[in-house]
């Protein structure tokens, strides 16, 4: 008896790409909480005791924008994207398809204008450093960049299973 190629152990490629979108949630997780912790310090210190902490209030932005890119990636990869479907589900199943397709190629546009927009700031900052905390502002965009190129690469992804170029992907929040 021969097992099939569903039962079979995942790819190497398959069990990388497993393990960084793990630490991309995983990041994008602690991110959300550690910020969380650090703006009830912030309000704690400053409306309970009186006094503020210098550092909480870029740490929760720096905190912010890493869940915010990250967590857009994240939320492309399992197709969780909040959408306005109202028009499209009142359209005829092939003119939706092309309003869907459309929209992705507009998103990417948008993608493209945000990496290169981040990578100029990367390389502008790269020698700038917040003013409470020792972290060049490079990292910040390079976060910024990274989420979008993440997602960038799964709205092409999309783009190639509504255009017939790909095999749909079988990944929910269940998984």
């Amino acid at each position: 008896m021969t097992a099939s190629r569903s039962s079979a152990a995942p790819s190497v490629p398959a069990r990388l790409a497993a393990g960084f979108w793990s630490i991309v949630e995983t990041v994008t997780i602690v991110s959300f909480f550690a910020m969380l912790a650090i703006m009830f310090v912030q309000v704690m210190s400053r409306y309970a005791l009186g006094i503020g902490v210098p550092w909480t209030d870029e740490a929760s932005r720096f905190l912010y924008i890493a869940e915010i890119f990250l967590g857009a990636a994240v939320a492309q990869r399992y197709g969780a994207q909040i959408r306005i479907t109202v028009l499209l589900d009142m359209l005829p199943p092939r003119t939706a398809r092309v309003l869907e397709a459309a929209s992705d190629v507009i998103t990417l546009v948008i993608c493209g204008a945000v990496i290169v927009g981040a990578w100029g700031m990367m390389q502008r900052t790269a020698n700038v450093a917040a003013s409470t905390l020792p972290i060049p502002f490079a990292w910040l965009y390079f976060v910024q960049g990274l989420g979008i190129v993440l997602l960038a690469l799964l709205v092409l992804r999309d783009l190639a299973v509504k255009l017939g170029l790909a095999a749909p992907s079988t990944r929910s929040l269940s998984e």
